[in-house]
């Protein structure tokens, strides 16, 4: 039988979803800006009968880490980054709990979580594959898009910096066989799709093992179709599953 827990892996609080049969991999799910993971108790239900155990960390300041008056522009546009960041250097503690038992990892994040998916896998390089859906692995493109949108100044230095360190188009490794999917709506207002087109054409100039993909779907918002779900599941098994 599927077994739901709540744990705290390297500090942090998370959901452990087993799937009813030993697992075929691991896979971290990230949820999205103002969620809970509680929020994502079905989404991760889902890829647990896809047959892999799940682990859904707490974002800081979500859940019982705290709150924000996250959909207040100033607070997140204070905020976004330092969430962001936090989880992706947590992330490797937790990468690192999971390797004990797993070397089959794989990640999933969409929004908020996309982009921290993203981080995670470019910096670590056990981590197999990552899903990133209605994010960015284009960080500092993304920032200047966002700027422009609500007419902010640019990026002084040191906050450029903070964000390039863990950019994943500046952290991919181009001799790790890892594997990206970016799936986005092309109508998406949230986080518009232009930072993925640029992360895919400053990538394709590289020399690289990195199998990419982005799949872009018409008509679509933020927002996560079944369409995706599809795609997701099929990267996963070739690039994460195992059989036991």
């Amino acid at each position: 039988m599927r077994i739901i827990n709540e744990c705290t892996i390297a500090g942090v609080p998370c959901l452990q979803i087993d799937p009813y049969l030993p697992p075929v991999g691991t896979i971290i799910l990230y949820h999205g800006w103002g969620s809970t993971i509680r929020d994502y108790l079905f989404f991760g239900s889902m890829i647990s009968d896809w047959g892999y155990k799940v682990i859904i960390p707490e974002l800081p300041h979500h859940g019982e880490r705290g709150n924000l008056a996250y959909f207040d522009t100033v607070i997140l546009q204070q905020h976004f980054w330092s969430v962001v960041i936090q989880a992706v250097e947590e992330a490797s503690a937790i990468v690192a709990d999971i390797l004990n038992t797993d070397r089959h990892v794989g990640i999933i994040g969409n929004s908020a979580g996309g982009f921290i998916a993203g981080g995670v896998c470019a910096t670590n390089s056990n981590v197999k594959s990552a899903v990133i859906m209605n994010a960015s692995c284009a960080w500092l493109r993304s920032e200047e898009i966002f700027r422009q949108h609500d007419g902010r100044s640019p990026m002084i230095a040191i906050e450029a910096e903070n964000i390039r360190k863990y950019d994943p188009l500046f952290n991919i490794n181009d001799s790790n066989d890892q594997a990206f999917l970016l799936l986005h709506g092309k109508e998406d207002t949230t986080i518009p799709i232009e930072s993925q087109r640029y992360f895919m054409e400053r990538m394709s100039v590289k020399d690289n093992q990195t199998s990419l993909k982005l799949v872009e779907y018409a008509g679509v918002n933020h927002q996560i179709t079944l369409g995706m779900l599809q795609e997701a599941k099929e990267w996963l098994e070739k690039y994460v599953h195992v059989e036991r």
